[in-house]
């Protein structure tokens, strides 16, 4: 065998022999973010929203009409801004996008009316990542914002001998505020983009006296109610 054959190859082996090193540098370089600066990330998520204690009512003045506990397929969108590697803040909202618990109604005779709710909150959240590694995130925080419950009462004139003046829905809106804990981690895609994964536990403080429209009606939670959040998010992250 000549020379340059055998130079060929030894050449041959040693590219074999470095190419898993070299695809595991490219992996680490894609992964490497430079955290010591500051840098802004938005997350998108899904998961369920419960509200595990919660009497959820539509009468409590005939002590009618109430159900406990409730949840809903919830969607959440935060934006994030981190000014070192330990410590992020940032605001977000979270949307409640079908609630399950149907409290019964006490309709007035010869009118049949639906119910339906809808939860949105707005908060602030605060993050000490306790794991900030070049793969792998983790932390804890603290929440709060405001929230607002809508209920919407819709008479359903079509099943009914009677004709309705008026709109065919109300909508009374209960605003309160949160506060809460929260704790996630996240890992590392590439050099923009996460998967991760959180829970939240949080109380909504409402008014202790409920909204009613003029068929008496009520809004369906007051006081103080308790929420867990799930969720899994995507997200994407940006230096500035």
């Amino acid at each position: 065998m000549n020379l340059g054959l055998r130079l060929l190859l030894a050449l041959t082996v040693a590219a074999i022999l470095a190419s898993p090193s070299q695809a595991q540098a490219q992996t680490e370089e894609a992964l490497t973010f430079d955290r010591s600066s500051f840098h802004g990330k938005a997350e998108v998520g899904l998961g369920l929203l419960g509200l595990p204690n919660a009497r959820v009512c539509t009468n409590r003045a005939l002590h009618f009409g109430c159900n406990s506990g409730d949840s809903s397929p919830m969607l959440e969108l935060w934006q994030l801004f981190r000014p070192d590697p330990v410590f992020a803040i940032g605001a977000g909202v979270t949307i409640g996008l079908f609630p399950v618990a149907n409290a019964p109604k006490l309709d007035v005779v010869g009118i049949s009316r639906g119910h339906s709710r809808g939860y949105l909150t707005a908060e602030m959240i605060a993050r000490w990542y306790w794991l900030h590694g070049p793969a792998w995130e983790s932390w804890i925080g603290g929440t709060g914002g405001l929230v607002v419950i809508s209920d919407t009462y819709t008479t359903n004139n079509e099943v009914t001998d009677r004709y309705v003046v008026g709109p065919r829905g109300v909508t009374m809106r209960t605003e309160g505020y949160t506060l809460g804990l929260a704790a996630g981690v996240s890992k590392v895609l590439s050099e923009s983009w996460t998967v991760g994964a959180g829970v939240r536990y949080g109380l909504w403080f409402l008014p202790s006296t409920p909204a009613r429209d003029v068929l008496g009606d009520e809004a369906s939670l007051i006081g103080r109610v308790a929420t867990i959040v799930l969720g899994i998010n995507v997200g994407y992250r940006l230096q500035l």
